[in-house]
């Protein structure tokens, strides 16, 4: 192997990376179905009928709450396969597609405070989309390894946070 043999080095394994529940959603459409249940309950104590309203809106609130809570989206690297399986659903009930790594163009690592990793953004440029991945403790190592992997460009963009050292950066003679 020499120097800089980058294939010998890719890994052999698929990596998934999954993005949480999206928790604003879950709580707010369980807020709503909390109030319109709160609402049927004390309607049907005082025996009116417009109770039943607030009970279909309460069991439809709580069934998207369910829903939002469930979904989630990830982001499949098949290296063997040199594609991205992108899919959105639950488990078997799911839309997946896929992005062969010739379309992604680079990997953008934005960095917006020094001290918090998991502020950072990384995001797949392919020709015609941008693919954000799911947050990260690590967002510099998992850019890099998701750039060396497709055998793309990793392009750093840095906030204000960062202050001098991004200065620093634009003055370094380009290659």
């Amino acid at each position: 192997m020499s120097r800089l043999d980058v294939q010998g080095l890719l890994p052999r394994t698929d990596v998934t990376l999954r993005s949480p529940p999206n928790w604003t959603a879950v709580l707010f459409f369980a807020g709503l179905a909390s109030l319109h249940l709160y609402l049927a309950t004390s309607a049907f104590l005082h025996h009116r009928w417009e109770g039943f309203m607030s009970l279909i809106f309460g069991l439809g609130f709580s069934g998207v709450s369910l829903a939002c809570w469930l979904v989630c989206s990830d982001v499949t690297i098949l290296a063997g396969e040199r594609r991205l399986r992108l899919r959105t659903g639950v488990r078997r009930l799911c839309l997946e597609r896929s992005v062969p790594f010739a379309q992604v163009r680079s990997v953008r690592l934005t960095l917006l405070h020094p001290r918090q990793p998991t502020s950072a953004r990384i995001e797949l440029v392919c020709d015609r989309e941008v693919i954000e991945c799911p947050p990260t403790c690590v967002p510099r190592e998992e850019a890099l390894c998701l750039a060396v992997t497709m055998g793309c460009r990793l392009v750093k963009v840095y906030g204000d946070a960062f202050g001098p050292v991004a200065e620093r950066l634009d003055k370094l003679p380009s290659a």
